[in-house]
């Protein structure tokens, strides 16, 4: 290395450190490069790039490295350069564009590193970064420590009370963006999707709308009017309490184009921290809303509701990439900062120090650069997840603590407390355990031979103390190297889970061979899970043992021995009952590859799965303080309850459940949903075989059987529900348009449209055939803008029918006579009820055309027009609701029942192709009718909100 003195242009990387500055284009949001004339000392090196010699400028300052595309096309002509998201900006604020990232070998006193260069266009030699010229050890920085604390009060060691009141902004204010865009790639072969809406279930609507209004109010989503290329579906998940919405982009996600990033070893971050003897967890409170989408990325995630299309302005959950966007970000915010360490979704700090009052000290100053540092660029960390000067940490299968690092014993936990075999078949699993691990280290299959003899054909079973030193020393060798080999971020990675009737086990494996096992009992409540729900538990309960060695990774394979499965992960998560919903939600922090292997070839994890020791699962201190654990709310699904989701009463429900186990079919159906479905359909049982298509999708929860979000009817149940469907006689169509959301069972459709086909009442009032439609009035913005008149006979009395083109309700009132002033009385009452319209449209019979009526419109201000005459069909929505008017009337009369039931019937049934009716146009409500209906979906629109806010804001 040599110095050099010379005047000109001096090209450096400058990053602004005024604490004060709210600036967005902070230096973490771009790279500033300076272009002044200075007279000084300038340091070079001169370093073998790509096997040739280049000499470089060392700069303190810099924050990335920079070369010039001349000096790129010298030292590697035909390398292309990688596309790169970084801002340069020169110390006049003017920007430069960089060209791309050109990434190279160097070659330093024998070794070999990688280096990233941002290239530009420029006449210069290139730049070294702060942290590059440290890595190459070509400076050492020395900064005191105390240098970083800002306003410190010698009081003492910094206390958890005094941080979170100093800085009750990072840890209380709302969630902001943090400095910076987040850009989606995507594949350009793979052509976009619009996946068709889908309804939520009536019961979660007005918790939906409140949560969408808080989000949009937030500045997380904004609604979208122009068309766009993609939009996926929204997901409801109910919490115990809260409701979190998410989008389901299975077809964007095969779209993402991934960026790779590597995540640090345990070699990467032992060196920082020699001396550890104090450790704080931190985590980002909800992170992924924390990174802002750029606006052509913000359009990839449109996504369907009930109230229009909306989109993500921030970073949503569920998207493949955003994991490793994630960890990218919090580098580049906290990039700097010694001893502050961002592992994946966590950050750690770590204090050095000979003593413990020294280490402590240390901490307190690393931890206060941090807090400022998330100050700087509104990171806002979660005070629930902060865990506050531990004594150790967990950290890829290591544990970090004051007495140095050390093996961690939960990965091998699971093997050690495992019970001994209890009869022959418990020795079968264990043995074949054995031999699968004795590739491995072949004198396990000489300590097994006890164990192997007590299955012999014939032999008594009897258990020795011979049997146990095997299986305690069996336990011990399986447990350390070389049979457990230590993990290797650079190699793909292997999960193996299994789940048997009380409980579950899984393993994590590299080349085949173990690196960590864990196994848990299941909870009483878990034990009644559907046999596709336990099996993906045990992935789910895998995922998060494992989080701090799959967080981040690309290519996860995911062993099971349950087919089924494969087939639900493949599907759209509304497919999914909810359960599961909650549980793939959960695995979207993973890029899971799922792939079917046979039982018997499941040595590991089905041995953990039928040995678990007794008792439930509890999280061990080690697990309290791991680096990189799964957030609980997302594998909590044992208080999901189906019902929810329903529009169904309590007593209906027990009513279902007590047929339901009077019948044999579902009852056969309910024991293959809960012990496992074959592996082919010609091996299910004849009974439930026409279940067979749908079988990912059953679920059984409180002894009913569910089918994604709606219940199986039990037969005996399904001329009920038919004759229910139907009590307003309305078409086929519409039947199964309103049961559709609620109920289930096979060939529904057909059976609804062949009961409507042979009511003889519907038959003998069947519309004819309609003619081609006339050209419509202008569309309503509100009801009862518009509305329509008409006068008609029914059973020799004369009636006056009054319909709201916005909601197409309808109100009819008996005449006792056809002159124009009882007309004229009868249509003041409904404006009086209903509110004065803005056009009011009419045939031109003597009623409405005589000087009565037009005064009757100057005096309550509407606009009367009336049809063209001898063309009545111009008042088509008029004639078009007498007709339902009278044939509701004379079905009802023909069965002897209520005219008014049926029109209430009528008004409360979703009109084809939307999602209300006609009251709920109105009147923003349901109304009371002859089917079960929960009391909280009377209310009007306007409290359920309320009260959905007041619950949810309610300490």
């Amino acid at each position: 290395m040599k110095s050099k003195r010379k005047e000109g242009k001096v090209h450096s990387m400058e990053t602004n450190t005024d604490e004060g500055n709210d600036s967005t284009e902070d230096v973490y949001a771009s790279e500033c490069i300076g272009a002044v004339r200075a007279k000084g000392q300038k340091w070079f090196v001169t370093l073998l790039l790509n096997n040739k010699p280049q000499q470089c400028q060392l700069d303190s300052g810099a924050t990335c490295n920079v070369m010039s595309l001349k000096d790129k096309r010298r030292l590697a002509p035909r390398d292309k350069l990688t596309q790169s998201s970084t801002k340069l900006k020169l110390y006049s604020g003017q920007f430069m564009t960089s060209l791309g990232l050109f990434v190279t070998e160097c070659v330093l006193r024998g070794q070999k590193y990688t280096l990233e260069f941002e290239i530009v266009e420029a006449s210069q030699q290139p730049l070294l970064s702060g942290s590059t010229c440290e890595r190459l050890g070509l400076i050492n920085f020395t900064i005191p420590a105390d240098l970083n604390i800002i306003d410190k009060v010698q009081a003492g060691p910094l206390s958890k009370e005094t941080l979170l009141s100093k800085y009750h902004d990072v840890f209380n204010a709302p969630v902001e963006s943090v400095p910076g865009e987040v850009h989606f790639e995507l594949d350009a072969e793979i052509q976009p999707v619009q996946c068709a809406p889908r309804n939520v279930p009536v019961a979660m609507k007005a918790a939906t709308k409140a949560q969408l209004d808080k989000y949009e109010a937030d500045g997380h989503i904004i609604s979208v009017t122009e068309p766009t290329d993609w939009i996926s579906n929204m997901v409801i998940v109910k919490k115990p309490d809260k409701l979190r919405i998410c989008i389901d982009p299975k077809h964007l996600n095969r779209a993402l184009r991934r960026s790779h990033y590597i995540m640090p070893t345990l070699e990467d971050v032992l060196y920082k921290l020699p001396k550890a003897r104090v450790f704080t967890l931190v985590d980002a409170r909800d992170a992924f809303l924390q990174c802002k989408l750029d606006e052509p990325s913000s359009y990839m995630t449109t996504f369907w509701t009930p109230w229009g299309r909306k989109r993500w302005l921030k970073l949503p959950f569920g998207v493949s990439v955003a994991p490793e966007v994630y960890q990218r970000k919090q580098h580049e915010l906290l990039m700097g900062l010694s001893g502050v360490e961002p592992i994946a979704d966590d950050i750690l700090v770590v204090g050095c120090g000979d003593s413990d009052e020294e280490a402590e000290c240390d901490h307190d100053a690393k931890l206060l650069a941090l807090m400022v540092r998330c100050r700087q660029v509104k990171l806002r960390l979660s005070i629930k997840k902060l865990q506050f000067k531990v004594p150790e940490v967990r950290f890829h299968g290591h544990i970090l603590s004051s007495t140095g690092l050390k093996a961690d014993p939960e990965k091998v936990k699971a093997v050690l407390e495992m019970p001994h075999p209890s009869d022959v078949k418990g020795v079968q699993r264990f043995v074949g355990f054995v031999t699968y691990l004795a590739k491995f280290l072949p004198r396990l299959s000489e300590v097994c031979e006890p164990l192997r003899r007590l299955m012999d054909k014939d032999t008594i079973w009897h258990w020795l103390p011979k049997h146990d030193a095997a299986v305690r020393e069996i336990k011990q060798l399986v447990t350390q190297t070389p049979v457990l080999r230590y993990y290797n971020v650079s190699k793909p990675v292997t999960i193996q889970s299994d789940s048997s009737q009380y409980g579950l086990g899984c393993c994590l494996m590299q080349e085949g061979q173990p690196v960590a096992f864990a196994s848990r009992a299941l909870t009483p409540t878990e034990q009644n899970y559907a046999q596709i729900e336990k099996e993906c538990l045990s992935i789910v309960f895998a995922c998060q043992r494992f989080h701090h060695y799959l967080y981040g990774r690309d290519n996860i394979t995911a062993e099971t021995d349950h087919k089924p499965l494969i087939a639900i992960f493949s599907k759209p998560l509304l497919n999914a009952p909810k359960r599961l919903q909650s549980m793939l939600l959960a695995l979207q922090n993973y890029n899971l590859k799922v792939v079917y292997k046979p039982g018997p070839e499941m040595y590991v994890s089905d041995t953990l799965s039928r040995a678990t020791a007794s008792g439930t699962h509890t999280r061990s201190m080690h697990e309290q303080h791991a680096v990189c654990s799964l957030q609980t709310e997302q594998v909590d699904v044992e208080h999901i309850n189906q019902a929810d989701y329903l529009n169904v009463t309590d007593q209906r429900f027990i009513q279902i459940r007590q047929h339901t186990d009077r019948d044999g079919q579902l009852q056969a159906l309910r024991s293959v949903i809960l012990m496992g479905w074959p592996d082919c359909r010609e091996e299910t049982a004849l009974a439930v075989r026409e279940y067979w298509p749908i079988k990912e999708e059953l679920s059984v929860q409180n002894g009913v059987i569910f089918k994604s979000q709606r219940v199986v009817i039990p037969r005996s149940l399904r001329p009920e529900m038919l004759a229910r469907v139907h009590s307003s006689h309305i078409g086929g169509e519409a039947c199964y348009r309103q049961a559709r959301d609620t109920l289930y069972w096979p060939g529904m459709q057909s059976e609804i449209k062949d009961y409507v086909s042979k009511c003889t009442i519907c038959n003998e009032y069947a519309i004819e055939q309609q003619r081609e439609t006339m050209m419509s009035h202008e569309l309503p913005m509100r009801p009862w803008q518009i509305v329509s008149l008409d006068l008609f006979q029914h059973s020799g009395k004369d009636f006056l029918l009054v319909v709201d083109h916005y909601s197409d309700f309808w109100e009819i009132d008996l005449l006792p006579d056809l002159s124009a002033e009882t007309t004229i009385k009868r249509c003041k009452a409904q404006f009086a009820r209903y509110g004065q319209p803005d056009r009011v449209i009419s045939d031109n019979g003597p009623q409405f055309s005589g000087v009565e009526f037009r005064k009757f419109a100057a005096g309550w201000e509407f606009e009367h027009v009336t049809s063209s005459p001898r063309h009545p069909k111009a008042n088509g929505k008029a004639e078009s609701a007498v007709k339902i008017a009278k044939n509701l009337c004379k079905k009802a009369l023909r069965e002897g029942k209520d005219a008014w039931k049926a029109i209430l019937q009528w008004r409360n049934t979703p009109t084809e192709g939307m999602d209300s009716s006609p009251a709920q146009r109105l009147m923003a409500r349901r109304l009371k009718a002859a089917l079960p209906v929960a009391s909280t979906l009377l209310e009007p629109w306007g409290s359920q909100v309320g009260r959905s806010l007041t619950h949810q804001f309610s300490p």
